[in-house]
């Protein structure tokens, strides 16, 4: 089998890593930084991964790399909350004219099957970030087509990817520097990398054209988050664009949803009238505080 990974951060490279102890034949990495392909080829060193420098942005760019492709991977994407409310355009140009691209060159090159990373950020979404990443959501659930599969991934913050807040803290705390804390009590949802990794396998295995797939995630304060690492801290308050909590199912959701072990598959072909709330950082199982000190330093 023949993958693309889109995007060459946290994700890609700990998807690298598990693709190959499996006997996948090759597996293409495409994104824009020199940089981060050198040091990728550095940690990998196997003759399977080959790097593409391009842009998501560019439609032939992505026609030409998911030629005799079968599965796609799209993680690539703007994920600073800050950065895209700077530079909404970029984000937009980034975040969903890319994914497009990504979606359109894969059905005309009859991927098997499309996966897409989004965020608990598009569930409800208030910010440019979310938008974005909502309108992708929004777009893969708009295309019909016989030959390829275009399934969706949701979930929280993973620990140590770009624009976590957990290697942020880290750092700070090591640099005596206090910890920046908007709002102690409000709650986010967190897992780490190797449950994302899981939860886009177990989609790309058992997901069909428009399925919805969410990782039943626990969550936390900031609060607790920031207690296990240092003492030291200030808090600033929140920001307009700052949600006291995020949700990572919406009711209507839920209501076409079934729960499969850790992870929730949502389809418009489920009924499942049972729910009068949404799947919320508040109303969600919450991380032991030995639970989020593994989490942290695990």
């Amino acid at each position: 089998m023949k993958y693309l990974i889109t995007g060459n951060g946290t994700f890609a490279n700990a998807m690298i890593k598990k693709l190959l102890k499996t006997d996948v034949e090759e597996i293409r990495v495409l994104n824009r930084s020199e940089k981060s392909q050198l040091e990728s080829k550095m940690e990998h060193n196997d003759s399977r991964v080959k790097y593409i420098i391009g842009d998501i942005r560019d439609y032939d760019t992505m026609l030409s790399a998911t030629n005799g492709v079968d599965y796609v991977l799209h993680s690539a994407a703007m994920k600073f909350i800050d950065k895209c409310e700077a530079f909404p355009l970029e984000a937009k140009r980034t975040n969903i004219d890319g994914s497009i691209n990504v979606m359109l060159a894969s059905i005309e090159n009859k991927v098997k099957k499309v996966v897409l990373l989004s965020t608990d950020k598009a569930t409800n979404a208030t910010t440019i970030y979310g938008n974005t990443k909502m309108f992708m959501e929004m777009f893969a659930q708009c295309v019909d087509n016989k030959e390829t599969s275009l399934i969706t991934t949701r979930y929280g913050n993973v620990v140590g990817s770009n624009g976590s807040v957990i290697p942020i803290f880290k750092k700070l705390a090591s640099e005596g520097k206090p910890l920046t804390i908007t709002d102690r009590n409000i709650t986010r949802f967190f897992m780490t990398i190797d449950e994302a990794i899981d939860l886009v396998l177990y989609a790309l295995e058992n997901g069909k054209h428009k399925d919805l797939f969410v990782f039943n995630n626990k969550s936390c304060t900031i609060g607790e988050i920031a207690d296990c690492i240092s003492s030291n801290q200030i808090t600033t308050g929140l920001r307009c664009i700052e949600k006291t909590d995020e949700a990572l199912l919406t009711i209507n959701e839920l209501n076409h949803s079934e729960l499969i072990g850790n992870y929730y598959r949502v389809s418009k072909d489920i009924e499942n009238y049972t729910h009068d709330e949404p799947l919320t950082s508040d109303n969600a199982k919450r991380f032991t505080k030995k639970e989020l000190t593994e989490l942290i330093y695990g």
